[in-house]
């Protein structure tokens, strides 16, 4: 329930900048919380939510364009 609860709340407040995507964590942790999520499991998933946009994010800007 956790991860479902923090996967909507993550895919809700995540917005498309010029540098990808980036994640608003405090509405991303509210969310989380109000759809059953404990504070401490949501805040570790909407994390490693965060640093998976970031290395996608970073994987993006080394691929080269031919490949």
């Amino acid at each position: 329930m956790e991860g479902a609860a923090v996967w909507a709340a993550g895919t809700t407040c995540a917005t498309a900048t010029m540098a990808g995507l980036d994640l608003d964590m405090p509405a991303a942790l509210a969310i989380a919380r109000e759809m059953g999520a404990s504070g401490w499991a949501a805040a570790e998933l909407l994390l490693a939510m965060r640093m998976g946009l970031a290395a996608g994010s970073a994987a993006r800007r080394t691929d080269s364009p031919g490949s």
